[in-house]
């Protein structure tokens, strides 16, 4: 009897939880969906604003670097100030009405002119924009701006800026986010590249030539020796190996070949580097950052460092050099000149990658 009457109480204590339960289920359901809502309201919100505002979103390579905002001529970029009154804050540019550029500081830094005409940099003219959309800095043509906002540089793709003045577009891809020096080192870097691209077609050629003119005087011996001819190239192509070299960081070691392929200490693959532009990979293939042009970015799409053609290295938020690369591969900070590690590979930004920014962990 006792245990029939605890068997009632007890189902009737869950009965008594059941409509409880339900409510605190309606309650969470409830705000979860104003949640939703929340976000939903908050971006209508900023699509207005940006649209009120006339906020043109540009990109360098995949990456947002900001918006120029039409209504007041204020370019907005996401990097923000390292130190300093606007720590923390967005950097901002302003195109004046007459063309002057302030920076946030309340310093005029550049000028907008007529004829396409760009003053930055302590440089009159920077650059100037052509009518056709062409970028010309000391009479030669650097880049170019099509009608749908698409901006290469050397004939490359480097970012895309759709709807925003030609001219403002310009100032920001060549004045802001590049300046001249990097781009002149870029320029001398291609040329360098090209001409011994050149050099390198015209020897093949050559080679190809003379081939050609002795081999009719060579197919009676070659018939011959013809068996022990092709066992002797199968052993020279069996032995030939691609250039490697090796790496050292704090303790690690491992190897880097000339095909972009990083090793560990025990030969075993654990990464990829770009030849040129293009993703950083790990051991099993997947995007781990990004090489373009002379910057480094991580798995997110960040900014870790820039790398110049002399081997300098600086990061977003610093004007100076942080580390540089010198004599035999070693890599040492600026400030106290610690070694952070060795790999004298080209170019200079694999090095930078497996050292300085340590995408394969040594």
């Amino acid at each position: 009897m006792k245990r029939t009457k605890l068997f009632i109480a007890l189902v009737a204590s869950l009965m008594c939880c059941l409509p409880a339960q339900a409510q605190l289920g309606n309650l969470i359901n409830k705000g979860v969906n104003a949640a939703q809502k929340a976000k939903q309201v908050k971006k209508s919100i900023d699509d207005v604003t940006k649209k009120v505002n006339g906020d043109i979103d540009f990109y360098f390579g995949d990456n947002h670097k900001g918006f120029y905002r039409s209504k007041n001529g204020k370019i907005v970029l996401d990097e923000r100030h390292a130190d300093g009154e606007h720590k923390g804050k967005n950097i901002i540019y302003t195109i004046e009405k007459n063309g002057d550029v302030v920076y946030d500081d309340g310093q005029k830094v550049g000028e907008l002119q007529g004829g396409g005409i760009i003053n930055c940099r302590n440089c009159s003219p920077y650059v100037t924009l052509a009518a056709s959309g062409d970028v010309l800095m000391d009479g030669e043509v650097i880049g170019h701006i099509d009608d749908n906002g698409n901006v290469t540089w050397e004939g490359k793709s480097i970012g895309r800026a759709k709807g925003l003045d030609k001219q403002v577009a310009a100032y920001i891809f060549f004045g802001i986010i590049n300046n001249k020096e990097n781009l002149v080192e870029k320029r001398q870097a291609i040329k360098a590249r090209a001409e011994q691209a050149r050099i390198e077609a015209q020897n093949r050629q050559q080679q190809a030539a003379n081939a050609a003119a002795k081999s009719n005087a060579a197919k009676s011996s070659n018939a011959t020796k013809g068996s022990n001819t092709k066992s002797s190239n199968s052993k020279k192509a069996a032995s030939k190996k691609v250039q490697e070299w090796s790496i050292e960081k704090n303790g690690g070691r491992g190897y880097v070949d000339a095909n972009g392929v990083v090793y560990d200490w025990a030969h075993k693959k654990i990464g990829q580097l770009p030849n040129g532009s293009g993703d950083i990979k790990d051991g099993s293939g997947n995007t781990i950052g990004r090489i373009s042009m002379d910057d480094i970015y991580d798995r997110n799409g960040n900014k870790v460092a820039t790398v110049s053609s002399g081997g300098t290295i600086s990061v977003p938020g610093s004007n100076a050099a942080v580390a540089e690369v010198k004599g035999g591969g070693r890599i040492d900070m600026t400030k106290d000149s610690k070694t952070l590690g060795y790999c004298d590979v080209r170019p200079y930004e694999w090095a930078v990658a497996i050292i300085f920014c340590d995408f394969f962990k040594f």
